[in-house]
C-alpha cells in the first residue's frame, strides 16, 4: 500500500498547476473507472500517442453506457484537463493491479484535499465507530440517503449498498469508486427527502447515516415535506424550517424493515430542543424505537467541532426495553485540532453500546417512565452525570508563590523607577 501511495502521491504532484485539484481528481477516477471495466480497449489508449488519448478515453466511455449510467460514463469537460495530465493518468493506472487499493488510495487523497475545501468525505473515525457498531452486515442490505462518496457504506461490507446522493459531481465520483471496489450497489442521484428513488417502500436491514447537520429548507420546499411519505409526525401545513434532523430520523424508519436497525450520526441538540423536534422524540419513545444514544467527542469530525451523537433506531426493539446511554465524549486522543479513535476506542464504544460493562459510570440503562419524567429530553448528562476534577491547591504553596511574583514586581518597579530618573 504505501509503495503505491507514494506513487500515487508523487503523480498528483506532477500535476500540480496544470489542473484544478478537482478536476485532477474526477480525470483520475475517470481513467480509473475505464482501465477497471474496460481493460482490452484501455490497453489500445496506453500504447496510443497523447493527441488522441482522450478522444478514445471518451468513445471507450460512451462504449459503457449499456453497463453504467451514462454521466458515469461521459468523460471530464475538455476544457478542464490538460493533454499532458491525461497522459500521466492513464500510464500511472496503467500499472494499478489492485482498484480496491487505488480506490481506498484516491478517498485518502481526497480526504486531505478536503482541507482545501474539497467534497465532504466521512472520516476514519465514523468509519471505524460504525463499523465497531454494526458489526458483520454481509448477509444484509444497508441503505444510505446521503452518502456523499459512500466511504461508510463501502466501509461495511453489506450484500448490497442502496444509496442516493444529492450533488451530481459527488454521485459521480461515488459511483466509479464503488465499481472500482466491485462494490454490489445501486447508487441514485435524487433528494432523498424529497424524492427518494427507492420510494421509502420498508425494505432494507440497515440505514446508516451521516446526513447534513441542522438543514434548512426554504418555503416550497417546507410545504412538500409536509407530505412527504415518510413522515410519522404530523408537522401541519408546512414543515418547520429547521426540522432537517428530526425530518432524516423518520426517514430513516421508513426505509428500515420490520426487523431492521438504523444508525444517524447528528447534532445534540435535537435530543433536548422543543418544538417538533420534541413530538418527534415522544414518538420514538412511545412507540419504542430508539435503542440507544451514544454522545461522541467534539472535534471528532472533520467538518464540525460540535459534539454529535448516534442514534440507534430498532424497528425490533424487545418491549419494555430500556433506552441505552453512552457518554463517549472523553474517549479517543486528542490530536492538534481534533480528536482521533482508535479501533481499541471505536470497540469500547460498541461494548459499552452492547451493556458489556453495565457498572461503567459512561453507561446507562433508563426505562421509558423516567425520561417521560423528564420531559421526554435526552439530554445524555441528564442521566449520566459528568465527573470533574478539580485540582486541590495548597494554600501555603500558593502564597508563598504570591510573595515571590510581589517581590519580584517590587524589584522591577525600582530598576524601571531609577532608568526613568536616569534619562529624564
Amino acid at each position: 500500500m504505501n509503495n503505491l501511495q507514494t506513487q500515487l502521491w508523487s503523480t498528483m504532484d506532477q500535476c500540480r498547476g496544470a489542473m484544478e485539484v478537482t478536476h485532477t481528481i474526477e480525470l483520475f477516477t475517470y481513467v480509473a473507472f475505464i482501465a477497471k471495466e474496460a481493460p482490452e480497449l484501455f490497453q489500445t489508449i496506453v500504447n496510443t500517442g497523447q493527441a488522441k488519448q482522450f478522444t478514445l478515453l471518451t468513445d471507450v466511455g460512451h462504449s459503457l453506457e449499456n453497463k453504467h449510467p451514462q454521466d458515469v460514463c461521459t468523460a471530464p469537460n475538455q476544457y478542464r484537463v490538460d493533454i499532458k495530465v491525461i497522459s500521466i493518468a492513464i500510464m500511472f493506472i496503467a500499472k494499478v493491479s489492485d482498484f480496491n487499493l487505488l480506490a481506498k488510495l484516491l478517498i485518502k487523497f481526497i480526504t486531505d484535499a478536503r482541507k482545501r475545501n474539497i467534497e465532504m468525505v466521512s472520516n476514519l473515525n465514523m468509519e471505524r465507530i460504525f463499523s465497531a457498531l454494526i458489526g458483520d452486515c454481509s448477509n444484509k442490505t444497508l441503505y444510505d440517503g446521503a452518502c456523499g462518496l459512500a466511504r461508510i457504506a463501502s466501509s461495511l461490507n453489506a450484500e448490497k449498498l442502496y444509496l442516493e446522493e444529492i450533488n451530481y459531481s459527488t454521485w459521480i465520483t461515488a459511483y466509479r469508486l464503488l465499481t472500482l471496489e466491485d462494490k454490489n450497489f445501486e447508487l441514485i442521484a435524487s433528494n432523498s427527502l424529497l424524492a427518494s428513488g427507492f420510494e421509502y417502500q420498508q425494505q432494507f436491514d440497515l440505514v446508516v447515516m451521516e446526513p447534513p447537520f441542522s438543514l434548512k429548507f426554504g418555503v416550497d420546499d417546507r410545504r412538500r415535506l409536509a407530505e412527504a411519505p415518510f413522515i410519522t409526525v404530523a408537522t401541519g401545513k408546512t414543515a418547520s424550517a429547521n426540522s432537517g434532523d428530526s425530518l432524516w430520523m423518520q426517514q430513516t424508519l421508513s426505509n428500515l424493515n420490520d426487523a431492521g436497525k438504523g444508525y444517524i450520526l447528528l447534532p445534540q441538540g435535537l435530543l433536548f430542543r422543543g418544538g417538533y423536534d420534541a413530538k418527534v422524540r415522544e414518538y420514538l419513545l412511545e412507540n419504542e424505537l430508539l435503542e440507544a444514544i451514544i454522545g461522541l467527542p467534539a472535534s471528532i469530525l472533520d467538518t464540525a467541532a460540535i459534539p454529535p451523537v448516534i442514534l440507534v433506531l430498532n424497528k425490533n426493539k424487545p418491549v419494555g426495553s430500556p433506552v441505552i446511554f453512552v457518554d463517549a465524549s472523553e474517549i479517543g486522543t486528542p490530536t492538534k485540532n481534533s480528536i482521533k479513535i482508535s479501533k481499541d476506542d471505536a470497540s469500547l464504544i460498541a461494548n459499552l453500546a452492547e451493556g458489556k460493562f453495565p457498572e461503567d459510570k459512561r453507561y446507562k440503562a433508563v426505562f421509558i417512565p423516567e425520561i417521560r419524567e423528564k420531559n421526554n429530553e435526552l439530554n445524555i448528562y441528564k442521566y449520566i452525570a459528568r465527573t470533574i476534577e478539580i485540582e486541590e491547591l495548597n494554600m501555603n504553596e500558593e502564597l508563598m508563590k504570591l510573595k515571590h511574583f510581589e517581590s519580584n514586581f517590587t524589584q522591577s518597579q525600582k530598576k524601571l523607577t531609577a532608568l526613568l530618573s536616569k534619562y529624564n
